[in-house]
């Protein structure tokens, strides 16, 4: 498969807003290098459209127009973003079109759509992104995610996974402090 760097990510964005409708949300390991922080390889584009959209095929489209694999795109994030709460209230632009627009979620959002799974890359991948809002000054919602991780381990009996989300709530105390 080909690896996802910025420069590609960049090019799928701007064929996406070009040619395709509604509000759009990057997610999973592409956010990285969209914002510029490319601490490991990907290999898809997790992306989530709107409610309802039709526009499945298209997507296709535009990854195969990149000389992408159609399935380098992933569009099963949407089940899992749709489901918290105030999703919207955490997107940050990426770029508009006339008729649609690409977003990515700030880190509050992409930790909660992190910890259902968090595996080794998800906890590393909130690590960079953590790091990345607090250096942009980019707003975290510590309680929340404490709250959500706090959840999460209280109901996941496997231990490994239990030790990830307990380094994450330390990964995010940390940032606290950093902020000050």
């Amino acid at each position: 498969m080909t690896p996802i760097d910025a420069s590609l990510l960049q090019r799928f964005v701007r064929l996406a807003v070009r040619r395709l409708s509604g509000d759009w949300v990057i997610l999973g390991g592409a956010v990285l290098p969209l914002v510029g922080v490319p601490h490991r390889v990907t290999y898809d584009i997790d992306i989530a459209g709107p409610e309802g959209s039709d526009q499945t095929l298209e997507v296709l489209r535009i990854a195969e127009s990149l000389g992408l694999p159609v399935e380098a795109v992933n569009l099963a994030g949407a089940f899992f973003l749709h489901r918290i709460e105030g999703w919207r209230e955490h997107l940050l632009p990426v770029a508009e079109g006339t008729r649609a627009s690409v977003n990515r979620p700030d880190a509050t959002l992409y930790v909660l759509t992190k910890i259902a799974r968090l595996s080794e890359s998800d906890l590393a991948d909130c690590q960079r992104y953590l790091e990345y809002a607090r250096t942009h000054g980019e707003p975290v919602d510590a309680e929340r995610l404490r709250s959500a991780i706090r959840r999460e381990v209280r109901k996941r009996p496997d231990t490994a996974r239990r030790t990830r989300l307990r380094a994450l709530l330390n990964v995010l105390e940390e940032e606290v402090e950093a902020v000050g």
